[in-house]
C-alpha cells in the first residue's frame, strides 16, 4: 500500500464527533493569529525607516527584545498553563496581545517601540501560544501527530494570509491603522473561539482521544501518581532533554535570520516591496504542508530522522540565495527551503511524547520555547548587524546554513526514539 493510501486510509479511522478536535480547531486559531503578526516583522521594517527614520539594526533590536522577553516568560507560562489551565493563561496573554498591538501603532520613539512590540507583545507571545500544544496533547493519547499537524499548520497559514493582507493595509492605509485593526480584529475572533475551549476532557465529561474506557484512564492515573510528582525533575535530569532545547535554538537563529532578512535582502538586490514580500508568503504557502505532514510522520515513522533532515535542508538550500539577484530564482529557492523550513520545528511534541510518555509537557514545552525564542532573539538580530558591519545581507544567508546545519549534527547524538528513556516513564 502507497504512503498516500496510508494516510487516506488513517484519515478514514478517524473519530472526528470527538470533542478533542474542537480543541485542536481552537488551537489551531490561537496559533495562526499569534504566530502571523510575530513572522510578519520583517514586512514593517521599511515603513518604520522611511517614517521615522530608524536604522533597521535598531528596528531589530525589537524583534530581538520580543524574542527574549518571551523565552524569559516561556517557562512560567507553561507553569500557569498547569496551575491555573490553559484557558486563564490564554486569555491574560490575549489582553498583552491587544494592549501591544494598540500601544505599537501609537508608538512615536524607538524607546516606545521597544516596550510595547518587544516587552509586552513578548509576554503576550508566551501566555497566548505555549499553551496550546501541552493542552491539546492532554486531550490525545493517540493521533498526536495528526492533531499536532494541523495545529502547527496554521504557523505557516497564518504568517501567509496576515502577511500578504498586511502588506496591501501598510501600502493603503499605512501601518498604524494596520496594527490597530488586526489588534482589535485578532482579540474579537479568539474571543469567541476561546468560548470553546476546555482545559482537559474532565472539564467535558469525555475521555482522552484514544483511551477506551474510563478504568482504563483510572488504573493508568493511579499507576503514575507518585511518578507525576517527581516527573519534571526526572526529565530535568535526562540528555534528550538539555539537546532538544539547544537544537530548537540553533533551527531558529537559522530560519530567524531568513524570516526578518529576506525582504530587505531582496530590496537590496533591487527586487520591489512587493514582490519581495510576495516570496515571504510563498514561503509560509509552501510550508503549510510540512508543517501538517511532518507531525504526523514522526509519530508514525521515526522523528529523529525526520527531524535531522528538515534542519539539514534548511541549512542547505539558502545558500543559492547568497548568489542571486533574480527575483524569479528567489521565489523557487523559497518554495525548496519552505519544504524543510515547515518541518524543522514541528516535531518536539512528538519527541517529548516518544522519550517522556503521555504527560503534561506544560514545563517541559516552556523551556523549549524559552530557547526557541533565543534562537529567534538572536536570528533576528544578525541581518541588521550584518548590514551595519557589510553594506548588504549575503553574509546573513551563510549564518543562517550555519546554525541550521550545527542543529542537525547536534539531533544525530540523540538517544533512540524507539524506546522511552527511563523504564519509569513506561506507563505514563
Amino acid at each position: 500500500m502507497s504512503f498516500t493510501l496510508k494516510i487516506v486510509k488513517s484519515f478514514k479511522e478517524v473519530d472526528w464527533k470527538h470533542y478533542g478536535w474542537i480543541i485542536v480547531a481552537v488551537g489551531a486559531i490561537a496559533q495562526m493569529i499569534g504566530s502571523a503578526i510575530r513572522m510578519a516583522f520583517g514586512i514593517i521594517i521599511d515603513p518604520l525607516v522611511e517614517e521615522f527614520s530608524w536604522d533597521p539594526k535598531s528596528i531589530g533590536i525589537a524583534y530581538a527584545i520580543m524574542s527574549m522577553v518571551t523565552a524569559i516568560s516561556s517557562p512560567m507560562a507553561g507553569y500557569c498553563s498547569t496551575k491555573i489551565g490553559a484557558k486563564k493563561t490564554m486569555y491574560i496573554g490575549l489582553a498583552l496581545f491587544l494592549i501591544g498591538m494598540l500601544w505599537t501603532a501609537l508608538a512615536t520613539t524607538i524607546i516606545e517601540f521597544y516596550i510595547s512590540y518587544g516587552i509586552i507583545f513578548g509576554f503576550a507571545q508566551s501566555m497566548f501560544l505555549v499553551p496550546v500544544i501541552p493542552a491539546v496533547a492532554i486531550w490525545f493519547k493517540s493521533r498526536l501527530g495528526l492533531a499536532t499537524g494541523l495545529i502547527i499548520g496554521m504557523w505557516s497559514l497564518g504568517p501567509a494570509v496576515v502577511i500578504q493582507i498586511m502588506g496591501i493595509m501598510l501600502d493603503s492605509i499605512g501601518w498604524q491603522q494596520t496594527f490597530i485593526i488586526s489588534g482589535v480584529v485578532g482579540t474579537a475572533i479568539m474571543v469567541i473561539a476561546l468560548g470553546f475551549w476546555k482545559n482537559t476532557p474532565e472539564e467535558k465529561g469525555v475521555l482522552p482521544y484514544g483511551i477506551d474506557s474510563l478504568a482504563e484512564e483510572e488504573k493508568k492515573d493511579t499507576s503514575k501518581e507518585n511518578i507525576q510528582i517527581n516527573l519534571q525533575k526526572i526529565v530535568y535530569g535526562t540528555n534528550a532533554f538539555w539537546s532538544l532545547m539547544n537544537i530548537h535554538f540553533l533551527g531558529c537563529v537559522g530560519h530567524a535570520v531568513i524570516l526578518i532578512g529576506l525582504v530587505p535582502l531582496m530590496i537590496s538586490k533591487g527586487i520591489g516591496y512587493t514582490d519581495s514580500v510576495l516570496c515571504l508568503t510563498i514561503i509560509m504557502v509552501v510550508s503549510i504542508s510540512t508543517r501538517f505532514v511532518t507531525p504526523i510522520l514522526g509519530d508514525s515513522i521515526n522523528p529523529k530522522t525526520i527531524m535531522f533532515l528538515s534542519f539539514l535542508g534548511q541549512g542547505l538550500f539558502v545558500i543559492p540565495w547568497a548568489f542571486t539577484s533574480d527575483k524569479w530564482m528567489f521565489y523557487l529557492v523559497g518554495i525548496l527551503w519552505a519544504i524543510p523550513y515547515g518541518g524543522e520545528g514541528t516535531l518536539f511534541p512528538i519527541m517529548n511524547r516518544k522519550y517522556y510518555g503521555f504527560f503534561r509537557m506544560d514545563t517541559t514545552y516552556g523551556w523549549q520555547i524559552l530557547a526557541a525564542s533565543f534562537g529567534m532573539a538572536l536570528g533576528g538580530f544578525i541581518p541588521g548587524l550584518v548590514f551595519d558591519v557589510t553594506g548588504g545581507y549575503v553574509y546573513a544567508i551563510w549564518i543562517s546554513a550555519f546554525f541550521s546545519c550545527l542543529g542537525a549534527f547536534v539531533i544525530l547524538t540523540l538517544e533512540t526514539t524507539k524506546k522511552v528513556i527511563r523504564p519509569s516513564f513506561d506507563n505514563l
